[in-house]
This record gives C-alpha cells, sequence and structure tokens, in this order.
C-alpha cells in the first residue's frame, strides 16, 4: 500500500490521489510488460499548495527546483510529491480536474524508476508524455510547434532539460515516439534496459526524429542550429 503523508488542508483529497493512482496503475504496468507483485508502492507527499510543495522539496535536499514543477517523483525516497489545487481556481491555476493527469505522470516515473533505475530525463519525461496523452493529438500537430524553432542539441536535452526557451517536454515525447515507431515496444523496452544502448540510441536522436516525422508529413521549412 502507499504510505501517505499529508500536510494540505483537506484529508479527504488524500482519498482522490489514491483513487487516481489505484484505477491507473494497470495502464503503466501493461506498457512496461510488469506484473504488481507489490513492489509499485510509494510514500506519497501531499502539500498544501504549490509554494509548500517546492519549499517542502527544497526542505527534503531537492536542490533544483524548475519553476514549471508541480509534482515531481523523488526517487531517493521513492516518493509521489502532490499539491491540492483549489476547487474554483484562478485563471491559469491548476484545477483538481486538470491535476489529475500531472498525479497519472508521475506515477508513471515511479514505476520506470522501480522497473529501470535511474534514466536519462528525456526518457523519462518522454515515455511519461508518451503515456499521459498530452499530445493525444499526435506528432502532426507537434510539428507546428517544433519547425518554428531551432532544433535543441541532444547535449541541451540530456543536460539542462527545461532550462531552455523551448518546450523540452515536446522534443523528449517526439524522440520517444519516434524510437518505439522504428524499433517496435517490445525492443525498445529492450533496448531501454541498458544505459550504454540508450546512450548509442541518443545520438543525434532529436535531428533524427524531427527529420523523420517531417518527411513523414511531407514537412520540410524547419529549422536546425
Amino acid at each position: 500500500m502507499n504510505r501517505y503523508i499529508c500536510t494540505n488542508r483537506n484529508k479527504n483529497y488524500q482519498t482522490e490521489v489514491e483513487d487516481i493512482l489505484i484505477s491507473r496503475k494497470q495502464e503503466i504496468l501493461d506498457f512496461f510488460n510488469v506484473s504488481d507483485d507489490g513492489q509499485f508502492n510509494f510514500n506519497v507527499y501531499i502539500y498544501n499548495t504549490i509554494d509548500d510543495l517546492v519549499n517542502g522539496m527544497k526542505n527534503r535536499g531537492f536542490k533544483s527546483m524548475p519553476t514549471y514543477m508541480c509534482a515531481c517523483y523523488k526517487d531517493e525516497d521513492n516518493s509521489l510529491n502532490f499539491f491540492e489545487p483549489n476547487d474554483n481556481p484562478s485563471e491559469n491555476k491548476w484545477s483538481k480536474e486538470e491535476y489529475k493527469n500531472v498525479i497519472f505522470h508521475e506515477e508513471i516515473h515511479g514505476i520506470q524508476s522501480i522497473v529501470y533505475g535511474h534514466q536519462p530525463e528525456w526518457l523519462t519525461e518522454g515515455i511519461a508524455k508518451y503515456l499521459d496523452g498530452t499530445y493525444s493529438k499526435g506528432i502532426k500537430y507537434l510539428l507546428d510547434y517544433i519547425n518554428k524553432t531551432n532544433v535543441p542539441t541532444m547535449y541541451e536535452l540530456e543536460n539542462e532539460f527545461g532550462m531552455h526557451d523551448y518546450d523540452s517536454y515536446k522534443y523528449s515525447y517526439l524522440m520517444v515516439n519516434y524510437l518505439i515507431e522504428t524499433l517496435g515496444k517490445d525492443n525498445f523496452l529492450i533496448a531501454i534496459k541498458s544505459s550504454e544502448t540508450i546512450k548509442n540510441l541518443s545520438n543525434n536522436l532529436v535531428t533524427k526524429a524531427v527529420d523523420y516525422y517531417n518527411k513523414k508529413f511531407v514537412c520540410t521549412d524547419f529549422k536546425r542550429r
């Protein structure tokens, strides 16, 4: 069972979070082709506000906190970390309905970490975005954004994820989608078991993925560094 450490105002929110984690766990296990043998349980922290979440994570040793962070998985203590959105949020604030997908997203990170251990952020975020439905409109829709930006380097995506003006998540999804499409899901899952294979696959990967989908969707007007 998950273990809850709650500081939020509404203790009933724990039940809502638990329902999401339980009801959607099997989707993740099916993707990774693993069975639930009792190891996929987490320490779940729920904070009162997003500021409390950020401060709480810093106090617990999370040194680098991106400004966009609204939840996270912390592998050092196998924890999922959330805050409780307001029932009637102001504009540009998370609603509880929107936040359900964030909870699912972090659970994906947690299960992947248990199965595979520590992996590059572009890979973990790409898989989470592949599963959570953020880009359900498809790759062709993403190209409208990607072809208007300079394609980042793999160095940036491997070492400076989320630190630049472009949306690193879009590129991570594109790369993972490309690998699954070209390798097949089963071969992809085998490949990412090895850090050496991941390193080989990541060689110039972002450019390969962009080129591949531009050719597939007959889009040629894109920029590259």
